[in-house]
């Protein structure tokens, strides 16, 4: 029995399937959810004050202390919202708030470090972008669109993890290209640069995307699309055990993980 083609294709989706085929279908197809941890919360909330920051304020008035006031609004509204009792469900534990929030606060800070906010002209933020490209649909969200001086563009990406080693280096940067291909194909410009912005190491790693790397990127996706839509037709999505399954919320769901 053929199981339903996704919709589109994303940076995280790509990096699912290649990582294990299987729990993206539990993922994409059969959209069983998966429980917050304090990692992913801290990231969606930096994520916040950093959109806030460089969207709602001139590059002028982008200080710590404004930073400081958008992360308490932003905490705030997750106490309100719930956000932070269904973390304390998640991970079936006592929370420290306190530590949790000073942890996110740090991670805004950083950015202060790895680049000038009063320098950055952003052309917008939480950018949703998408392009039809022969069968496939492309989707994806830039954090960060900037303006640069001699009038081109910079795709900018915040990380909240560490800076990773030379491989992994390589698979984070796949998807920011992931996001240069849209602007390709959306706006008609390839951007100058692209950059990671690892909040923790407040480091930024930066690449320049070419017109034959897009090529390039876009020939290995439409390789990818075709295997995902093999695999729903055929509904074979097999597990692929690797040292990242210690971390997969699917774990229990996983017959190579799963006690016989």
């Amino acid at each position: 029995m053929s199981l339903q083609v996704p919709s589109s294709l994303t940076p995280s989706k790509v990096s699912s399937f290649k990582e294990c085929a299987y729990a993206f279908r539990l993922s994409v197809i059969d959209h069983i959810p998966q429980p917050i941890n304090s990692h992913t919360l801290k990231g969606t909330l930096a994520h916040k004050c950093l959109d806030r920051l460089y969207f709602d304020f001139p590059p002028e008035s982008r200080t710590i202390e404004v930073a400081r006031a958008i992360f308490d609004g932003v905490w705030n509204d997750a106490k309100i919202s719930g956000e932070l009792d269904y973390l304390e469900q998640c991970e079936g534990t006592s929370i420290d708030f306190d530590e949790l929030a000073k942890d996110t606060m740090f991670l805004i800070e950083q950015d202060f470090i790895a680049e000038n906010p009063q320098k950055v002209k952003a052309l917008g933020t939480e950018l949703q972008l998408e392009a039809r490209v022969g069968d496939m649909m492309l989707r994806g969200i830039i954090d960060r669109l900037d303006l640069n001086p001699d009038g081109t563009i910079t795709v900018t990406d915040y990380k909240t993890g560490r800076v990773p080693g030379v491989m992994q280096e390589h698979d984070r940067l796949a998807g920011v290209y992931f996001y240069a291909l849209l602007c390709e194909q959306v706006l008609h410009v390839i951007p100058d640069t692209v950059q990671l912005v690892y909040l923790r190491d407040a480091t930024r790693i930066i690449s320049k995307p070419s017109k034959q790397s897009l090529s390039a990127l876009l020939n290995k996706t439409g390789a990818i699309w075709k295997a995902v839509r093999t695999a729903c037709e055929r509904d074979d999505f097999r597990p692929k055990p690797s040292s990242l399954c210690s971390f997969c919320n699917f774990k229990i769901l996983c017959p190579t993980q799963s006690p016989a």
